[in-house]
């Protein structure tokens, strides 16, 4: 079951189209939206779509072109940006191996809810927003922050995990960012908080 709910009707309906697209195959949903349709903890209004493909921006142009009117945000050889009908819609070509099976239900395929823990702390490592500490907080009540660490050195064997430890703390950026719209009510405060409490059990 997905809490659809929680992403616009015209998101989800690109998002089928995407799914669908035989372009599009080697690409799946990762991020808050991954998040969100599986937890139902908060309205998320964009698509990530990371896979072990090339980037062929004539090709996605033309296909895109089917669904809607595709605008380029940003590109470079890893990753295209577009805007898709006012909906963000990044592509990655993603090198870093998956933990668990990606999952499909109805057309849309999700990465695991551990593949999206390590990547929610690969993202804190870089600048977390408040959307990913929110995450991680929710991603709390099923994993411990230890086997969370543990995801995150097995999907990034070069990454540093003294890194993420450390921007566990650091709040100062996503405190200038607005709350994301919530469907199970959370403090910000009980956020910053209950990841304190974690990373300092942890230590």
């Amino acid at each position: 079951m997905l809490y659809k709910q929680n992403v616009d009707a015209q998101l989800l309906e690109l998002l089928d189209k995407l799914m669908r697209s035989e372009i599009f195959i080697g690409f799946d949903l990762v991020g808050g939206t991954a998040l969100a349709l599986q937890i139902g903890h908060r309205l998320s209004v964009d698509i990530d779509m990371f896979g072990n493909s090339e980037i062929n921006e004539l090709e996605f142009n033309r296909e895109l072109s089917r669904f809607g009117n595709p605008l380029v945000l940003k590109k470079s050889k890893n990753i295209i940006v577009y805007s898709i009908n006012g909906i963000k819609v990044d592509f990655v070509n993603y090198r870093y191996p998956l933990l668990k099976k990606t999952k499909k239900v109805d057309s849309i395929r999700l990465l695991s809810l551990e593949d999206i823990a390590a990547m929610k702390l690969n993202a804190i490592s870089g600048r977390g927003s408040k959307r990913d500490f929110i995450d991680l907080y929710f991603l709390l009540k099923t994993f411990s922050l230890k086997e969370m660490i543990g995801f995150y050195n097995k999907k990034y064997e070069d990454g540093s995990q003294f890194l993420v430890l450390k921007s566990l703390t650091y709040f100062e950026d996503a405190e200038k960012e607005e709350m994301p719209v919530m469907t199970k009510p959370t403090a910000w405060e009980s956020v910053k908080e209950k990841i304190l409490q974690e990373t300092i059990n942890l230590r």
